[in-house]
């Protein structure tokens, strides 16, 4: 269908509707459509996923080993480094040698990188309101309740299935 400008306008893709997973393919459609309008607003301040992340958990924790953020992430080093590498080109992080294991760096913000900090928070706080503005005070809750008994279920299986191996 086209728009007024006579471009294409694209539909958003409906997904996947596995009938022996109803509730699994509707929150795979949520995921994604949460993550594509987090991309937006993150592309706004110059940032990708999981970027953000990384500087809000500097923000909150301060210099930590680049080794901790491997952990926090539960990505491989390389990826992480990667994602380093760039927040260092952008100079939002800077790493350092560990004064405590000469084989590990440290990582720490910059004064860029906590002057962005507040500005990323308010975009995660605009994603919160556009996401779930359309659900009352009482909706959310439940729904926070129910994801949090969710995730909590899915954790235990992992656990319990890495314990079996």
């Amino acid at each position: 269908m086209p728009t007024d400008d006579g471009r294409r306008q694209e539909k958003p893709h409906p997904g996947i509707q596995v009938d022996e997973a109803p509730i699994g393919s509707l929150l795979l459609q949520v995921v994604r459509a949460h993550a594509a309008l987090a991309t937006s607003l993150l592309a706004d301040l110059g940032l990708a996923a999981p970027q953000e992340v990384v500087l809000l958990y500097l923000q909150d924790h301060g210099r930590v080993p680049q080794s901790e953020l491997v952990r926090f992430l539960g990505r491989d080093r390389s990826t992480v480094t990667a994602t380093l590498q760039t927040l260092e080109r952008a100079v939002l992080v800077e790493r350092t040698p560990s004064q405590t294991d000469r084989r590990a760096m440290d990582v720490d913000l910059t004064e860029a990188g906590r002057g962005l900090c507040p500005r990323i928070r308010a975009a995660w706080a605009e994603l919160e309101r556009l996401t779930f503005g359309c659900l009352d005070q009482r909706q959310r809750a439940e729904l926070a309740s129910a994801l949090g008994t969710v995730r909590d279920a899915a954790r235990a299986h992992v656990a319990q299935k890495g314990e079996g191996s």
